[in-house]
């Protein structure tokens, strides 16, 4: 609507001043109408081809094509993702980095730990060397604050402990390793 409307002043502007040069107020208000859309929605082609087949004329789909080229463009230097996405970020749920972020953030750590017990566990004294440079996470966590860790510290495993209070020390239930 915002811009069907703004394209249609524009267009009545522009037929007003140039007439024998611009096109009819339609052709106007539908460029509008597709720019905007295909902005907010980040779908250029899509709104480009909508338009195409409502009207039928290859004209007004020139028309749509270079205001589409030129929302968009701008669009993207000022807002950093779509209409979409920004709904969706709002529910917590982190698509625009892709599946694997979305993965990292389903399971805890708890899942796929190494408890202390396991013969393939490293040594308790390592595990304890590490929380004391603070290089743990908590086990209730999901993945997402493990694989920064991983890529900062650079180690082949990482302690999990269960944070009790300020006061106390951590208790260890085993490591998540890469």
């Amino acid at each position: 609507m915002i811009g069907a409307l703004t394209g249609l002043a524009f267009g009545l502007i522009a037929t007003s001043v140039f007439p024998e040069v611009s096109g009819t107020v339609t052709l106007y208000a539908l460029a509008g109408m597709g720019a905007v859309a295909a902005a907010v929605f980040e779908a250029p082609i899509s709104t480009t081809l909508i338009v195409f087949e409502l009207t039928g004329d290859w004209q007004i789909a020139l028309a749509v094509m270079f205001t589409v080229s030129i929302s968009t463009a701008l669009f993207s230097r000022i807002v950093d993702q779509s209409f979409f996405l920004t709904q969706i970020e709002r529910r917590g749920i982190h698509l625009a980095a892709g599946p694997q972020a979305y993965l990292l953030a389903m399971f805890r750590v708890v899942s796929v730990i190494r408890k202390v017990d396991d013969p393939r566990a490293t040594n308790e004294d390592a595990c304890w060397e590490m929380i004391g440079d603070g290089i743990y996470v908590d086990g209730n966590a999901t993945h997402e604050p493990t694989m920064p860790i991983f890529d900062g510290a650079s180690v082949p495993f990482i302690p999990v402990v269960t944070l009790s209070g300020e006061e106390s020390l951590p208790e260890l239930w085993g490591l998540s390793s890469t």
